[in-house]
């Protein structure tokens, strides 16, 4: 009868996001034990706990942010400043002497005494290493730090105040220093960094695209405007290399690998693209919407670019009915193959309802790719290519769950990686009621004023302390000569 034109189809009304459900979900998994399939996830709690906390500041905006805030009754907030406190100080007890931070509490063990070291308090300031070689601490790594520091700016108590202290306790020069090891001789970076006796320096982590970002992301928060030779400078770390490794690892059809050499990746696109917004990003600019040289005049072939991003999309076919005697998984089910029979192809508006989005060439949907493919493109300024309202139906008709959350694939559980990523997706889209959403950063745009705020309070403190260093050992010399220039009185001292 649709295809009648006497008696037309209706058409079939738009999903909702039901918001308090989705905080439900999440407030499951902030106080209560995540299920038992997380255990092989215990070694990076720093993730899981981004996962939850960013969800949460998702779909709970400041009211400024949209439309101020009309309930007369409005409700506690997930996160107290109570509970804001008590988690700033468990990110904050992961972070290394030898910069950076670990990824888990369980894998820090109490410092090590020897009688060369001293324990974990004869660290170098410069190397990270202990003169034993042994400090009983856990090994930072790259992820865990781009984590820690957001968790930390979206923990944040509300004001200026709050914004200010968001960074207060990292060690930003050490975590400098540290992320400068990382880097390879070809200018990409690593996982982590350990110090091997006789041999030095050992880089572990592979290749990967998402390290490159990570760095970059790392520095982009904690550098800030200070000029060689200034207090708190620290020598930078080789950004063209990175540049021409980046630029380099554009394949023959558009997207980014590991190299030019490898499959493309819809996250490593993502990874790249964002790596070079982040380059060229004002310190003080809150969008990464913004001239960017680097982004827009490297890339060797934006066009190629552009379509591969825009050709993970596709039309999403239901699976056929499985065979419950079939043990494969559902997520290995075809869904973005041609009907079986050319009878059944439809061009009606009807039969692109739900658009998914894959991560390679002739793989199936996934929820967290229509983040990577999305945020690729509205970080490139090409919004139009991704078709919005469709993806918009995939998620909340086939991946949103009942009681809240998204799953990696239609039908399947949800957990806290694709959730994150689902909420993410629809926020970069301009879901109402969720917060404005960075898509270089992976945070709300809230959340980048705070780190703006706390990077400036950090390069002051240092500063300052450089200060009081200075009057320190003027007056340590002036107690020991019993004499005070004339030229002292008038800087203050």
């Amino acid at each position: 009868m649709g295809d009648d034109p006497d008696h037309p189809m209706e058409p079939e009304a738009e999903p909702t996001l039901d918001i308090d459900r989705h905080l439900k979900y999440w407030k499951m998994c902030l106080q209560a034990p995540l299920p038992n399939h997380y255990l092989s996830n215990e070694g990076v709690r720093m993730t899981l706990a981004y996962f939850i906390v960013n969800s949460i500041r998702i779909l709970t905006p400041a009211p400024t942010e949209t439309t101020p805030s009309t309930s007369p009754n409005p409700k506690p907030p997930l996160l107290p400043p109570t509970e804001h406190r008590r988690l700033r100080q468990w990110v904050l007890s992961h972070q290394q002497p030898g910069g950076g931070f670990a990824p888990s509490s369980t894998l820090l063990s109490p410092p090590t005494t020897t009688p060369s070291s001293g324990g974990s308090a004869a660290w170098e300031a410069e190397t990270g290493a202990s003169e034993g070689g042994t400090t009983g601490t856990a090994v930072a790594n790259l992820p865990a730090t781009l984590f820690a520091l957001q968790l930390l700016a979206l923990l944040a108590d509300e004001g200026e105040e709050g914004a200010a202290r968001a960074f207060e306790g990292v060690d930003r020069v050490q975590t400098l220093r540290w992320l400068r090891r990382l880097q390879r001789g070809d200018g990409s970076f690593g996982e982590g960094v350990s110090w091997m006796p006789g041999k030095g320096w050992f880089i572990g982590g592979g290749y990967d695209m998402r390290y490159c970002y990570i760095a970059v992301a790392v520095r982009w928060m904690l550098r800030g405007d200070v000029t060689e030779g200034g207090e708190g400078w620290v020598e930078d770390w080789d950004t063209v290399g990175l540049e021409r490794y980046i630029l380099g690892s554009q394949t023959y059809d558009g997207g980014f690998a590991g190299s030019s050499q490898e499959e493309p990746h819809a996250g490593y696109a993502y990874c790249a693209i964002a790596a070079l917004s982040l380059l060229d990003r004002p310190l003080t600019n809150s969008t990464p919407f913004h001239p960017n040289k680097i982004l827009h005049s490297g890339i060797r072939n934006m066009p190629a670019l552009l379509h591969w991003l825009a050709s993970r999309q596709f039309v999403y076919l239901e699976p056929p009915p499985g065979n419950p005697d079939d043990t494969e998984e559902e997520e290995d089910e075809d869904n973005f193959l041609l009907p079986a029979r050319l009878a059944d192809l439809s061009l009606s508006p009807a039969a692109e309802r739900h658009v998914a989005c894959n991560g390679r060439c002739n793989k199936v949907a996934d929820t967290c790719y229509t983040w990577w493919v999305g945020a690729a493109l509205a970080n490139l300024g090409r919004r139009e290519l991704v078709d919005w309202p469709a993806s918009r139906r995939f998620l909340l008709d086939k991946m949103a769950h009942r009681i809240g959350g998204f799953s990696k694939h239609p039908g399947g559980p949800p957990d806290v990686y694709h959730g994150c990523f689902g909420l993410a997706a629809l926020a970069v889209m301009g879901e109402p009621g969720l917060a404005e959403f960075d898509c270089a950063l992976a945070v709300p745009v809230a959340t980048v004023r705070v780190i703006e705020k706390a990077r400036a309070a950090l390069v002051e403190a240092g500063r300052g302390q450089g200060a009081e260093l200075a009057k320190g050992a003027v007056d340590m010399g002036l107690a020991m000569r019993g004499a005070k220039p004339a030229w002292l009185s008038t800087v203050g001292w």
